[in-house]
């Protein structure tokens, strides 16, 4: 089952990412490096903002899924829902005040930045859904909704970048659309499946888990975007634009390493819950990770001049640094479910924080020495530590 949901995934992922890739000769001649740049910032934003609203609300349900009645995870999904409003609530207050003392910061107009958290929003509910079906092992219908949402946000963004000349806000407004439309049937197929009432789960053990998790997921953000910012400030708008194409590249290798991941992670918490040692597993699949880490980024610099219009060219200088990076990343979440599964979700505040930090420090040194190659470098050196910390932390519960 495992080997087959694999192969589903890995195919869901590649049909999923091929068609936004689909878009790159497209986005590449119809925006300049400088626009591309703006897009690259507004990820950064959004990647900020997410840790705040969406705080990996998800996760509750993925450690509870195998321990608990279908009762009580539907207390659970109540109580997620019911959270995750109030903290839509209060991120479109605090963007607004925001918004009221810097006008388009960084070059973000204010109208995209009110719309970030009703997209956070709508993507945490997919999500919910997502999450759902891969603990249910029904990957050929999580594959279905995943290529049904990104149909709709690339048809979206092609109309509004060639009919209605919406330049790179098109692929914001194609996220929006996608999400909120593929939101309705989220809630639908919750509703039905776990009859979602108003019998709540404690919103406290809900906390317990998730607020350390914003810093988790706001090290990881620093760590994965925090170089444009430092790129756009040392090296100009168009540098983020060239970097965050060749970016692009590079995370060829996280998608088929997530795929593994989400086909292996009901494996391996069924494992940890029978108190099996899979540290055998876990060698097994890093030496695999690597493997292909090396094998995409052979490909990706040989289809990278086909794919993008010349004047990105040197963006692939950057391809062999972040292929290598999510390597290390995809080691580091092999070992992060197994201090998942005990709730010793602290620890994880710590060692992506202070390896965001470390980043950060990185990024200044590293990009001054050698332009945006020195930001992907950064990014390398940060998750390998990410990497070391949390292996040496869980070989102790392993």
């Amino acid at each position: 089952m495992v080997v087959k949901n694999s192969f589903i995934y890995l195919g869901t992922e590649i049909v999923n990412k091929a068609i936004p890739f689909l878009l790159l000769p497209i986005i590449t001649k119809y925006l300049t490096p400088q626009e591309y740049g703006i897009y690259g910032i507004y990820q950064v934003l959004l990647s900020f903002l997410t840790p705040f609203l969406a705080m990996s609300l998800d996760i509750n349900i993925t450690r509870n899924f195998f321990k608990v009645s279908k009762a009580k995870l539907s207390k659970i999904l109540s109580s997620l829902i019911v959270i995750l409003h109030l903290n839509l609530f209060l991120g479109l207050i605090a963007v607004y005040i925001i918004s009221l003392f810097f006008e388009n910061p960084f070059g973000v107009p204010d109208k995209i930045l009110m719309i970030m958290p009703v997209i956070i929003f709508a993507q945490t509910i997919n999500t919910f859904n997502l999450t759902i079906l891969r603990n249910h092992q029904k990957a050929m219908k999580y594959g279905l909704f995943q290529i049904v949402l990104t149909m709709i946000n690339f048809s979206s963004t092609l109309l509004l970048l060639l009919v209605f000349h919406k330049n790179w806000e098109s692929l914001v407004y194609g996220i929006l659309i996608a999400h909120t439309l593929v939101m309705f049937y989220s809630f639908y197929y919750l509703k039905e499946e776990y009859k979602l009432g108003f019998d709540f789960y404690s919103f406290k053990k809900i906390y317990k888990i998730s607020l350390p998790l914003i810093f988790h997921l706001l090290g990881g953000s620093i760590i994965f975007l925090s170089d444009r910012l430092f790129i756009q400030q040392m090296e100009g708008l168009k540098e983020v634009g060239l970097y965050s194409i060749g970016n692009q590249f590079g995370m060829i290798t996280m998608i088929v390493l997530n795929a593994i991941i989400m086909a292996i992670n009901p494996w391996m918490y069924k494992k940890l819950a029978d108190k099996v040692n899979i540290q055998k597993e876990i060698y097994l699949l890093m030496f695999l990770f690597t493997v292909i880490g090396l094998v995409v980024w052979q490909s990706s610099l040989f289809i990278f001049p086909y794919m993008v219009d010349s004047q990105y060219l040197e963006a692939k200088q950057v391809i062999v640094w972040i292929s290598m990076a999510f390597v290390f990343r995809g080691w580091y979440q092999l070992y992060y479910n197994v201090v998942l599964d005990v709730g010793k979700t602290n620890i994880f505040m710590y060692i992506t924080f202070g390896s965001g930090i470390l980043n950060l420090l990185l990024n200044y040194i590293l990009i001054k020495q050698n332009g945006m190659v020195g930001a992907a470098q950064g990014t390398v050196i940060a998750f390998f530590t990410m990497y070391i910390s949390i292996s040496i932390y869980s070989k102790k519960l392993i």
